[in-house]
């Protein structure tokens, strides 16, 4: 026969299974709160790859474009520039064939929180040029300027102080804050010295 002792030491009491089911309800909120927060941390690394990818391929296409940059004889299609905006005749344009050449133009956006490109040619309808945006500003303002072969940064192009080089040597977009001016992006024309000869020249 089991005496009340012996049958005791072969369950649990209420006291043990309550004690038992907080634990584990305290191990499972433990639980759930670490795989939340893994969570979030996956997809705040994964959205700030995005970011470092998206920012990586618009450099690329600011620097492609930049690098096929020509000089052009013919006053349409000549690089000009200033703080907001430049264009020229590129043989890299994005969405064109390599080495065809387009006019290219990079423009600060009115909110200062993006530069937007457009390309000759590109566009759904002739009223309505193809813009590509691309969100950059923080809190300061864009602007673009412009080296010459002695290393000499200028706001805008053509200038005074280099009146035989048709080309800027460097182009650089910048974030604009009080007290200083941080590059976002910079590139090199690699140019010939000389203009493109047009119809007129080969004729």
């Amino acid at each position: 026969m089991t005496s009340p002792r012996q049958s005791h030491h072969g369950g649990f009491t209420v006291m043990e299974m309550l004690a038992v089911l907080t634990l584990v309800s305290l191990l499972g909120t433990l639980l759930v709160q670490g795989l939340g927060f893994f969570a979030a941390r996956y997809e705040a690394v994964k959205r700030s790859h995005r970011d470092v990818d998206s920012f990586a391929l618009w450099q690329h296409w600011f620097a492609a474009t930049v690098n096929g940059i020509v000089p052009v004889g013919v006053r349409a299609r000549r690089f000009r520039g200033d703080a907001t905006s430049f264009s020229g005749t590129s043989l890299q344009p994005l969405a064109g064939d390599g080495g065809v050449p387009a006019v290219v133009r990079w423009t600060v956006a009115e909110d200062q929180a993006a530069v937007v490109y457009q390309e000759e040619g590109l566009a759904a309808t002739p009223e309505q040029p193809i813009a590509w945006r691309l969100p950059l500003g923080d809190d300061g303002t864009l602007s673009f300027s412009y080296a010459d072969r002695q290393g000499r940064w200028h706001t805008a192009w053509p200038t005074d102080a280099a009146p035989l080089e048709w080309t800027p040597t460097l182009i650089r977009l910048g974030e604009n804050t009080p007290g200083e001016t941080r590059t976002i992006w910079i590139a090199r024309v690699e140019a010939a010295s000389y203009p493109m000869p047009n119809e007129d020249q080969l004729r």
